[in-house]
């Protein structure tokens, strides 16, 4: 939830700090040297809100939902007074019942959809023969469930239902420090990769099961399939709050965090594009030769939607190729990107500037603007111990802390000056990744929610370091006073 902020007093026209003017007192100088006293204090006071350019999004207490109801049910009353509306989000919806609500996901493109009956704890489920014979059957809310993509871990964490993961898949890709924690203490389990008969037991130990990847033999009637990677925007993605909400009565927090990540994000946008500049931004990827492709290597400019919009709504043009977006060729590949400002390099291996070059066949003296510029970026800068990216995780839900990466590729003089990168790191500027471990959890409290990574937008004050001179005005302004004062 965004943090608020104390407003910086505004400079004057000349861009200087307001005069301060001696008053006309009538009261003699002790009155006066009070003034001055007081004028001092309320100066210190104000220096350290003047040295902030912009407030990270702060943390906050516990979430509160809508808690089960214990008692006689009752027909007519409506046990879901907080409800949730889908606004951006295009792959789930959500329908209200009395005591029950209906929740559908489907993957894009697909025509099958995945239909989910939460039913509120303490009253009856509907009439099973009234939906399909694939729908999952849920009683809300939810207090054990499982993860088995990395990025249900972001969602629920964000929502402060970490309470609620008592067991996640490929665990040594997930880059929560917190989660991390929670699989050291034994807190939480990571489902066994080879012994599929242990596995089968572990499931049984949960009551639902969310998944990216369809439902395993066995799981079919507690497994929830998402799509928020798939859903086509970024503001789409950041709605699938609501969606995981539904399963912890979460759903008015859920809207209240969704609408501050739409704000801020469209803050961003806004800034962005009123830049009179629209550098080229390509997100590409090489691949080695291996036995998966022939053995032969390839390199790819890509068109993904998502990509499309975030770099737009960074003030970017994005490229996406020409006639190819797939090339086989380095020097065909290379001539491509001739008249791109900004490389997103998303190639799995290799995290330095020297890979790069070797894997794209180019050379610190290639003519490209964006080797020259120094803009060669790559989604590598949050991992835990094992290269296990956060950017399948927080970058999911955290739309708005995306975009300041992506403007700061290429409108950095819309943000403050030296503003710490997210996910985006430059590698072509020696950036280093930030890796995460359990030593990074800073809460043991599973029902905190993490923050977000963004800015706050509206408290930022753009192309300057906390706005230096401001800063200085307002220390010149406090030793004149102290000196003043002291002739009294």
């Amino acid at each position: 939830m965004a943090a608020q902020s104390i407003p910086i007093p505004p400079p004057n026209s000349n861009g200087k700090a307001p005069r301060w003017t001696q008053p006309v007192s009538f009261y003699g100088q002790s009155v006066f040297s009070k003034y001055y006293a007081q004028s001092i204090c309320v100066f210190l006071l104000l220096i350290p809100f003047l040295v902030m350019p912009a407030q990270a999004q702060g943390g906050q207490g516990p979430i509160v939902g809508q808690p089960c109801r214990v008692g006689d049910y009752d027909a007519t009353v409506d046990y879901f007074p907080e409800k949730t509306t889908v606004d951006d989000a295009a792959l789930f919806s959500v329908r209200y019942e009395k005591n029950y609500k209906i929740v559908t996901s489907s993957a894009a493109g697909s025509s099958k959809v995945n239909t989910y009956v939460l039913t509120h704890c303490g009253t009856p489920a509907p009439d099973a023969s009234l939906f399909a014979n694939n729908t999952v059957f849920v009683t809300v809310p939810v207090t054990n469930a499982a993860s088995i993509a990395t990025t249900a871990v972001a969602f629920l964490e964000m929502l402060g239902k970490r309470s609620a993961i008592k067991a996640v898949d490929t665990e040594g890709l997930v880059s929560s420090p917190c989660v991390q924690y929670g699989l050291d203490q034994g807190e939480i389990i990571g489902f066994e990769d080879k012994n599929l008969n242990l596995r089968a037991e572990q499931f049984k130990s949960v009551d639902l099961i969310f998944s990216s990847f369809g439902a395993e033999p066995g799981t079919e009637n507690k497994t929830v399939v998402t799509s928020e990677v798939s859903d086509p925007g970024p503001l789409n993605r950041a709605e699938w709050l609501e969606f995981y909400s539904t399963f912890f009565n979460l759903e008015a927090p859920a809207q209240k965090l969704t609408a501050d990540i739409n704000n801020n994000y469209n803050c961003f946008k806004k800034a962005a594009n009123e830049q009179t500049t629209k550098p080229v931004i390509a997100w590409t990827s090489y691949v080695a030769p291996s036995s998966y492709n022939n053995n032969t290597a390839s390199w790819t400019i890509s068109g993904a939607p998502y990509k499309e919009i975030i770099s737009t709504d960074a003030g970017a043009q994005f490229y996406n190729g020409t006639d190819s977006n797939t090339f086989t060729i380095a020097a065909d590949f290379a001539n491509a990107l001739k008249d791109v400002d900004v490389i997103i390099d998303e190639t799995m291996s290799g995290e330095d500037i020297e890979s790069f070059y070797k894997n794209y066949e180019l050379t610190a003296s290639s003519p490209h603007k964006f080797i020259q510029n120094k803009a060669i970026f790559r989604q590598d800068g949050i991992v835990n111990p094992n290269d296990g990216r956060d950017w399948f995780a927080g970058a999911v839900v955290m739309n708005d802390a995306v975009l300041q990466d992506i403007v700061r590729t290429v409108h950095p003089e819309v943000l403050p000056a030296d503003v710490p990168y997210n996910w985006i790191r430059n590698i072509a500027k020696g950036e280093v990744k930030k890796v995460l471990t359990s030593a990074d959890c800073k809460t043991t409290d599973s029902s905190t929610p993490i923050p977000d990574r963004a800015l706050v937008c509206a408290t930022m004050k753009a192309g300057g370091n906390a706005g230096s001179k401001t800063v200085a005005g307002a220390l010149t302004a406090v030793l004149g006073l102290v000196a003043i004062a002291l002739t009294l």
